[in-house]
């Protein structure tokens, strides 16, 4: 049953964007793995990352709970979040990015996600499916939470994504370590020796994630709306006074204490593939809890061996390709196409159209400059970008280190990249040029060879009348005669070539005349 609520005369679907219908479309899909046997909590990171699809859990832990996971660890995935075609996913991130959406609010008592509330001594953390998610990790983690908040200096929202390890019935650690918005915030908090009251969002649809991922001016919760295209219900926490997502399924509602950083949180698994370390944390009080009464549960993919299959690493990649775009068009460049490679977002790909020596070399040297991306390749229009076999294919055969190798030093690095942890001096970035070079477009040997396509419509009767008109490469000449075999236009051009009339052109077409080629018949 759809449920809707009218605000301002306005219709607003409080199921529209509700993360279990998400994952119903993901099955739509083929996207997604059901489990509907029992699994234990210690046993779900393995069975996440033992495919590449989404998972729904029907009967996880002793409480049989129902946990979505992996929801946005793949393109295709992101573009089913976005309603459009994989293709079409940077397109309709642009277009909605370029059409802000405001926050509409809602009583409590229609919000889904209040139809459940515990406060007080309800409140048990150790009956939610916190879970180990990585071998040497600190402890067990709820890996999807969406932190919302408000400065309490500014009066501005602030939103992000946060891991929450359980500490006790009532509290959590969460990572406040790398630099961001919310520690700005907190710091400034723990200064005036006051609690930040902040609300933990449990159980999201991808769009909310990656409005989350951004660094924004202005109010924050208006990217979740932008970025579903539509306003977004939101409702106040009943503890704190909060604005969430009424169409969550799940809210841990409370605050950081103003006793600032004092407990050692981690290690983590990172979205790097590495550990990051353990270090020092705030604790988090919870003092409600609130959700849908057949609350879908999340979990996400941040680590793995495969990182391809990660939500982070897909969300944060789709953030920098958004970003590639940007700041090449702001710079008059006009990408043929632009990719990342699978799982990583410091390595990004461009595709140029042919015709400007040296804009490859001045993509990179914007990008260096502009986003986190540490490597660069940048390609022709005839290499898809997106295709790892096919970049491969450029590097091996139109790039030369000594020519095509860009490096450019001093920039800052990005958070966590582990090539960082022993580097005072700044990053070291690489760019390769791989597209064809330049001056060789009339020769044979710069083409790329295609497999024939012939029309089977004959222009002339005879091969001879056909090269009368002009040179023609061999299957031109097939097609020009009507050829569906070849080997008769073969033993025309060994006649012609007996008379001493056949010549050849430097790229290979056939041509009359008697030049004293090797074609000719002064040859013999």
């Amino acid at each position: 049953m759809v449920q809707m609520v009218t605000v301002d005369g306005r219709e607003i679907d409080l199921d529209k964007f509700r993360l279990r219908n998400f994952v119903n479309r993901l099955n739509e899909l083929g996207e997604l793995e059901v489990h509907d046997e029992p699994v234990a909590l210690a046993d779900l990171s393995h069975a996440i990352e033992a495919n590449p699809k989404a998972k729904l859990f029907k009967n996880a832990g002793p409480e049989g709970y129902e946990i979505a996971a992996a929801t946005a660890g793949s393109r295709k995935r992101l573009a089913a979040a976005f309603g459009v075609d994989p293709s079409q996913v940077i397109t309709e991130y642009a277009r909605r990015m370029e059409n802000p959406q405001p926050v509409v609010e809602i009583p409590s008592a229609q919000a889904p996600v209040h139809q459940v509330v515990k406060k007080g001594d309800e409140i048990d953390l150790t009956k939610l499916p916190f879970h180990p998610q990585h071998e040497f990790d600190g402890g067990t983690y709820i890996s999807s939470g969406i932190d919302y908040c408000v400065d309490p200096a500014t009066g501005r929202a602030n939103i992000g994504c946060r891991r929450l390890m359980l500490r006790s019935k009532n509290t959590m650690r969460s990572n406040l370590t790398a630099n961001s918005d919310l520690k700005k915030i907190y710091k400034a908090c723990v200064e005036r020796k006051e609690k930040l009251p902040l609300s933990f969002v449990v159980g999201s649809h991808p769009l909310d994630f990656m409005a989350a991922t951004q660094r924004r001016p202005g109010n924050e919760n208006e990217l979740v709306a932008t970025l579903r295209g539509e306003p977004v219900p939101m409702v106040r926490g009943l503890t704190n006074n909060i604005l969430v997502p009424a169409d969550a399924e799940m809210v841990l509602e409370g605050y950081f204490d103003e006793l600032g950083y004092r407990e050692m949180e981690g290690p983590y698994g990172e979205m790097w593939g590495y550990y990051g370390p353990m270090h020092i944390d705030p604790v988090f009080t919870v003092t409600a809890i609130t959700m849908r009464k057949d609350a879908l549960f999340q979990t996400v993919l941040h680590s793995s061996h495969v990182l391809a299959r990660g939500d982070s690493p897909n969300m944060s990649s789709l953030g920098v390709e958004m970003a590639i775009w940007r700041h090449l068009r702001k710079a008059g460049i006009e990408p043929a196409a632009v990719a990342m490679s699978p799982g990583l977002r410091l390595h990004g790909r461009v595709a140029l159209k042919r015709g400007k020596p040296g804009e490859a070399r001045e993509v990179i040297k914007i990008l260096h400059k502009e986003t986190p991306l540490k490597h660069v390749t940048v390609v022709d229009d005839d290499v898809d970008p997106t295709q790892g076999d096919a970049v491969e294919w450029a590097m091996c055969t139109r790039f030369r280190a000594d020519k095509d190798l860009i490096s450019q030093g001093g920039f800052e690095g990005a958070y966590m990249d582990p090539t960082n942890f022993e580097n005072e001096g700044g990053t070291t970035k690489l760019g390769f040029d791989a597209t064809a070079p330049y001056g060789h477009e009339h020769q044979v040997d710069y083409w790329r060879p295609h497999a024939p396509h012939l029309t089977g419509t004959p222009r002339y009767q005879t091969v001879r009348q056909a090269l009368e008109a002009g040179p023609l490469f061999f299957t031109q000449l097939m097609d020009a005669v009507g050829s569906r075999d070849g080997r008769e236009i073969s033993m025309a051009l060994y006649a012609l070539r007996e008379e001493g009339v056949l010549d050849r052109l430097p790229n290979g077409e056939w041509t009359l005349g008697k030049t004293g080629t090797a074609e000719g018949k002064s040859a013999h």
